[in-house]
């Protein structure tokens, strides 16, 4: 019997950045928590940037998660929207690792791929989704949502994840 693993998925955003706690036992998942932490759309960027980082942080002291994932990135035509998009991910990064977690970084597309089975799903195919996977969630938003299915997916890649280590290690065994 393998011992239940904690992770924590964070999808960032400048306003509003969702988290979702799972825990998983090789293949059975289970529901913590989910929520969002919203910034103030008033507030200098610093502001929002400190509201971000104190909530995650809170979050993760309070629900001790072993390990995180975190949402990639995507490009849009708004460079200055993609840059503050990129400054929440800074922080949505740090937190974890101010707190010794290892983090995995996901695309997109390979959370879709992982949740709903294609590449290009949309919102409501994700949430429908996720609450297949995980029946007790409930979440506010679907940032919230979208962070559950990119914790569902280091879920899923973690088994591989140790295979690559053990054949890069030279033991052709999993850890």
């Amino acid at each position: 019997m393998t011992q239940a693993i904690r992770i924590i998925g964070i999808d960032p955003g400048l306003r509003c950045t969702g988290w979702g706690v799972i825990d998983t036992d090789g293949t059975r998942l289970g529901f913590v928590a989910c929520g969002s932490v919203v910034s103030d759309d008033g507030a200098s960027l610093g502001l929002r940037l400190r509201q971000i980082f104190d909530g995650l942080q809170a979050v993760l002291v309070d629900l001790s998660p072993k390990e995180a994932a975190v949402e990639q990135t995507f490009v849009n035509r708004d460079a200055a929207a993609t840059l503050k998009l990129g400054q929440a991910r800074g922080i949505a990064l740090l937190v974890p690792a101010l707190l010794g977690l290892p983090i995995a970084e996901y695309a997109p597309n390979a959370v879709k791929k992982t949740v709903v089975g294609a590449g290009h799903g949309d919102k409501g195919q994700i949430r429908a989704m996720v609450k297949c996977l995980l029946p007790r969630a409930r979440f506010d938003s679907a940032d919230a949502a979208d962070a559950l299915a990119i914790a569902i997916t280091h879920a899923h890649s973690r088994p591989w994840a140790r295979v690559e280590a053990a054949i890069m290690l030279g033991t052709g065994a999993a850890p």
